[in-house]
């Protein structure tokens, strides 16, 4: 399995200005000169070996995830993130789309409206959903006066499908189950597994519930995982004034990982004030969370076959992250 993350920022979609990138720049040329770098060609090759930081810039827009398989395709909410995916899909030749939704907020569906296949006939979108009025809140888009383009208008053929929560689906030969998020309105987050391999797409989470008990039946969605994009939109300190707001932050992700055996945490839905800098920081704090928690589960990891315990990577749009090489 792969998975492509094509907008990794949360809340709201986030342009980069034209100060923002010459600050970027600039530390960038600061980076480079402390790395020994002498010309443009050494700024560059550090850069893309990631010498100068993995997390070079942050996304820009809002979530929308792919997991594949061999031809199998399959999406994780509409953000803006899916109007970019809709070009390479395309391109690739394909005409049926499948996307899971997470839940209905706008940042996870504002990009439908901008995903072209709906307006080409011949082409299929099912849409599956474990909210009952999910429906409603989709075609609400469409009513002419928030869009221009009323559904009715729509040329290709749309359905919606209706999940069961904890109950699984099966594309191709991945099987995906929905289980529950802690978020406002409810949220609903998605395991797939296929052939030995697992991730689970964690956002929009607070994960208030954090025991085993409190976790109850969806404890196993996190069990025994390879890969769970997790929601680390906040620091710590600023979780505290953020009770209730429905995201999480990184070293939450950290203990849940080192508890449950995941072996890589991927930290998105980034805060649409966060700078790289910002996510490079968490990024580290994070790491380090992880190695002073890391002695007290040592069988657990060994037994894993990963001593070092849980992988742990910061989101940026575009990233790809094959399950069976990471």
């Amino acid at each position: 399995m792969q998975v492509k993350l094509w907008g990794t920022r949360g809340s709201l979609p986030q342009a980069m200005t034209q100060e923002t990138l010459l600050q970027r720049v600039d530390h960038l040329a600061n980076a480079a000169k402390a790395a020994g770098c002498t010309t443009i060609d050494e700024m560059t090759a550090a850069m893309k070996s990631g010498k100068l930081g993995h997390v070079l810039q942050l996304g820009g827009n809002t979530t929308c995830s792919e997991v594949s398989h061999g031809s199998t395709h399959v999406f994780v909410d509409c953000g803006t993130g899916i109007t970019d995916a809709c070009y390479a899909a395309m391109a690739a030749g394909r005409k049926e789309f499948h996307i899971l939704q997470t839940h209905m907020h706008w940042d996870h569906i504002m990009g439908l409206p901008f995903f072209i296949p709906i307006y080409v006939p011949g082409f299929k979108l099912t849409i599956y959903h474990v909210h009952s009025s999910a429906p409603d809140y989709i075609r609400i888009l469409f009513n002419g006066i928030n869009f221009p383009v009323k559904w009715a208008d729509l040329s290709a053929q749309i359905e919606f499908k209706h999940l069961k929560l904890y109950d699984p689906v099966s594309f191709g030969d991945m099987s995906v189950r929905p289980f529950v998020l802690d978020h406002p309105g409810g949220s609903f987050g998605y395991r797939f597994d296929c052939n030995g391999k697992s991730v689970a797409i964690g956002v929009d989470g607070e994960y208030k519930r954090l025991t085993p008990q409190e976790l109850g039946k969806d404890l196993p969605f996190y069990q025994d995982l390879d890969m769970l994009i997790f929601d680390g939109q906040y620091e710590m300190d600023e979780l505290a004034s953020r009770f209730d707001w429905g995201h999480s932050s990184p070293p939450i992700g950290v203990d849940l990982a080192i508890r449950e055996g995941i072996k890589n945490l991927v930290l998105t839905h980034h805060d649409p004030r966060s700078g790289p800098e910002k996510a490079l920081k968490m990024l580290e704090n994070a790491r380090k969370h992880a190695a002073a928690q890391l002695p007290s589960f040592k069988d657990l990891w060994s037994k894993r076959g990963q001593p070092s315990g849980p992988k742990i990577h910061s989101a940026f749009d575009g990233m790809l992250l094959d399950l069976d090489k990471i």
